[in-house]
């Protein structure tokens, strides 16, 4: 009995693993932000996500590392049910003969804890104390 659960569990662990490894899906979204010239834009694009790279979006418009901007998924079945989200330019990439950039994405946080007058402090502020 015992030799069963440790095949199962053997099993399990090689499935989960190479789920982990392959990884890599594609989202539809609409952008919106300043750009480097601060115009506000809002473009549609493919953000692209996966375990190793993270998630990326290839943009027309140039943007700052440290911008943020909005990013709302578009979802056929879901009309006005999505919501944006704010995330933060981790990483511009040079320009590419298309006319695109790679950016790479972090997803910002809300700030945690409170000071009296209702404006918190970021975890990264807090980190650095």
């Amino acid at each position: 009995m015992l030799w069963q659960v440790a095949c199962m569990l053997s099993c399990w662990e090689t499935r989960r693993m190479s789920a982990h490894i392959s990884l890599s899906t594609s989202y539809r979204i609409e952008i919106s932000g300043w750009d480097v010239e601060q115009n506000f834009f809002v473009e549609r694009a493919h953000l692209d996500w996966s375990e190793e790279q993270g998630k990326k979006v290839q943009l027309c418009h140039p943007l700052r590392n440290g911008a943020v901007v909005f990013i709302r998924l578009i979802a056929p079945s879901a009309p006005g049910n999505s919501f944006p989200i704010a995330y933060q330019i981790e990483n511009v990439g040079p320009a590419k003969s298309s006319g695109t950039w790679e950016v790479r994405l972090v997803q910002l946080r809300p700030r945690s804890g409170a000071n009296g007058n209702g404006q918190g402090k970021s975890i990264k502020d807090q980190e650095e104390k």
